[in-house]
């Protein structure tokens, strides 16, 4: 039987996709959590064997190390089930991981400015400009989608990404209050997969984290 060692920080954002596909699995693995600040990720991220680009999330599978979230992500959805059942699934599967990818990578740069309330603002311009169109895509898919799930009327590996980087808007330190309440359908997405779905267990029961 394979062993499991997921590497990431005390919080949600690029690790917890991983958690949730072990948590949907029941998977057994070693949640390995660094301190924010702390002493101990300094002195080991230059360990290659472990962390070959000196960076986290990596996950151990007997040994093997896997460095990118995404490789990790897309592993363990083909490892458990939750990817897609054809060609066409795993297309839009693909698409919907991507487009995670692309908020992900517009929003990380803004959370450098301490400053509270001009990173307030530099989030609300880039929900009003570079991450509308993101945003209106995801909501016109999941209009289109058939049940609370965005694949197939079954969880896959894109609800727990898609959902990931909804979530960080909804419950973050870092983010303003209402910050998507002009997406309704987004917000009640994510409602129904926080309450009604095969994750609800795990989401409730999860250490809380400020991001």
């Amino acid at each position: 039987m394979a062993t499991y060692k997921l590497y990431y920080f005390d919080a949600r954002s690029r690790g917890e996709p991983a958690r949730m596909l072990f948590a949907l699995k029941g998977q057994k693995y070693e949640d390995i959590r660094f301190k924010y600040g702390g002493e101990e990720w300094p002195k080991i991220k230059n360990d290659k064997s472990r962390f070959p680009f000196g960076q986290v999330p990596t996950l151990a599978v007997d040994g093997a190390v896997i460095p990118q979230s995404r490789a990790i992500y897309r592993y363990l959805a083909r490892k458990f089930g939750y990817y897609g059942n054809n060609a066409e699934e795993d297309r839009d599967i693909d698409v919907l991981c991507e487009i995670a990818t692309d908020i992900e990578n517009e929003i990380a740069p803004l959370f450098d400015e301490e400053d509270a309330e001009k990173r307030q603002a530099a989030l609300i311009k880039s929900r009003d400009t570079n991450l509308k169109k993101f945003f209106e895509f995801l909501s016109d898919y999941i209009q289109k989608s058939d049940g609370i799930y965005l694949i197939g009327n079954r969880i896959t590996v894109a609800d727990c990404v898609v959902f990931n980087i909804l979530d960080f808007f909804l419950d973050s330190v870092l983010v303003a209050k209402g910050y998507l309440d002009s997406y309704p359908v987004l917000l009640k997405y994510c409602k129904s997969i926080m309450d009604d779905s095969t994750l609800s267990p795990y989401l409730k029961s999860r250490p809380y984290t400020m991001y």
